[in-house]
């Protein structure tokens, strides 16, 4: 609160130009909490951040590019705008920026809803409201502001999306028909991989990322980014579950993917090294689950099959499996076989006379099978298989 303090300070004492925009408007006309401030300036933003931070002793971030910085103050993050036009030089670019107008910054936004202002000068200021986002507020509609809104910016299918499942809207008709003449003439193809990530990764800390995800599989917005994303019986398998992560929508949306698929999954949204393994592995423990099922299944052979998969993609896989066995081996797994090793170590093995190199390896990993399953659970056990493996030479 201390930015927005001074922020209407100046704007009240010294006449600066400066509006509270998109998000916090709406949140406030709706009466719900705003997580984030947004200001739009119509100067120069970045040295009104840097004026701010020097006064209040934050750190600033400028992003010169669009004319934007962010200041921190005591672990709250602003932005201040310079209020900026943009023109999109193709269909999925990112846009060409210049200086304008406040209407300007309100113009270039996704939907009615996030581009209205609120002046910070003025004891009871009226919301500037250019695209009628306050009645579609009332009409509880999500609509953007020109026909070509989608085909500019694709990425805006999902945030329609989820703007609509997070506050219990609808997507207005024409702006469904508009998001399904960008789907039908191939324009998600444009936008590239670390763009469409960036939209999961918002989607995956919603609390109704499971709805979003659903919503947009049924819209066809996500096979639009990978052909097969069209399934959505794993995600219906966490409806109502809480304590959800992304690990477990990856694993949901990867469920019924075949490896290539996977592969080019990963390869689409240039996912991150650990996002990646809980899809392949995801696949692996779906591929994997008839065997681990197995009634008279060791437990040494269970771990046998799940030692080196991910822990995450385990985890997500037990939420997602409807086989009782499978999902309580799976959690066994992860809570405790996981984590039982020998008592004796290499060098107790050296001492008594395994020889030195693969063989010392062998004998921990065959040490490791006897105590999961039962038959080598004391140090005394284990020296006894030990000498047994000696003396018959393998």
């Amino acid at each position: 609160m201390a930015v927005f303090n001074s922020l209407r300070r100046r704007a009240t004492g010294e006449g600066l130009p400066v509006y509270l925009v998109g998000g916090p408007v709406r949140d406030a006309v709706l009466d719900v909490p705003a997580n984030d401030l947004d200001f739009v300036l119509t100067g120069d933003a970045p040295a009104l951040a840097a004026d701010l931070a020097e006064e209040l002793g934050g750190q600033v971030t400028v992003h010169p590019r669009f004319g934007t910085a962010t200041v921190e103050i005591e672990g709250d993050r602003v932005d201040i705008v310079t209020a900026r036009s943009e023109v999109y030089p193709f269909p999925g670019s990112l846009p060409e920026v210049s200086a304008g107008a406040l209407e300007d910054d309100l113009a270039r936004r996704d939907f009615s809803i996030n581009a209205m202002a609120l002046p910070l000068s003025g004891d009871s200021p009226d919301v500037i409201d250019p695209h009628g986002g306050l009645q579609d507020l009332v009409n509880r509609s999500v609509a953007t502001l020109h026909p070509g809104s989608f085909i500019d910016d694709p990425t805006r299918m999902l945030r329609a999306v989820r703007y609509e499942q997070r506050l219990g809207f609808q997507i207005s008709e024409s702006t469904l028909s508009e998001l399904k003449k960008t789907l039908d003439e191939g324009h998600a193809d444009a936008v590239s991989g670390d763009r469409w990530r960036q939209e999961f990764q918002k989607i995956f800390h919603e609390d109704r990322a499971v709805e979003m995800l659903l919503r947009a599989i049924e819209l066809g917005a996500l096979s639009a980014v990978h052909p097969a994303l069209s399934d959505g019986q794993g995600l219906t398998k966490l409806a109502g579950v809480g304590g959800l992560g992304p690990s477990d929508y990856l694993a949901a949306l990867a469920a019924s993917l075949t490896a290539a698929d996977g592969a080019g999954l990963s390869r689409r949204l240039n996912l991150p090294s650990d996002w990646s393994r809980v899809v392949r592995d995801t696949i692996v423990l779906r591929e994997t689950a008839p065997a681990i099922s197995g009634p008279s299944l060791r437990i040494s052979a269970v771990c046998g099959l799940l030692d080196g998969l991910d822990p995450d993609a385990i985890a997500a896989s037990a939420r997602l499996s409807q086989d009782p066995l499978v999902v309580a081996r799976l959690r066994q797994y992860l809570d405790e076989w996981r984590l039982v090793s020998p008592a004796l170590t290499g060098d107790d093995l050296l001492a008594m006379g395994v020889s030195r190199g693969p063989k010392i390896g062998e004998v921990l990993r065959e040490l490791n099978s006897a105590k999961l399953d039962g038959l080598a659970g004391t140090e005394e056990e284990e020296r006894a298989l030990v000498n047994q493996i000696i003396s018959r030479g393998s």
